[in-house]
């Protein structure tokens, strides 16, 4: 059974890119997040394996971070989260 995998991003191209990286027999991506909120509500019904989650999503109540913190109580499973932000 592969591992189910839900991808959120802000990006669009960057969930293309993940999605095109974790293309593997193993894996599975079950969904995609554009925002914080939406990352919230598929993780709650389809209940993946692993959440990749950019950290660095905007908003006060559904930013990476936060959401971070929410899908820590939501779910048993591993939330990696991940940033491409680099200062200049």
């Amino acid at each position: 059974m592969p591992i189910r995998i839900l991808v959120a991003d802000d990006h669009r191209v960057v969930r293309a890119g993940v999605r095109a990286l974790l293309n593997d027999p193993d894996l599975m991506v079950i969904g995609e997040a554009a925002d914080g909120h939406e990352a919230l509500r598929l993780a709650s019904e389809l209940r993946p394996d692993i959440v990749l989650l950019d950290i660095t999503m905007p908003g006060p109540e559904d930013s990476g971070i936060e959401v971070t913190r929410r899908l820590r109580k939501l779910l048993p499973e591993p939330v990696c989260s991940s940033s491409l932000y680099t200062k200049m």
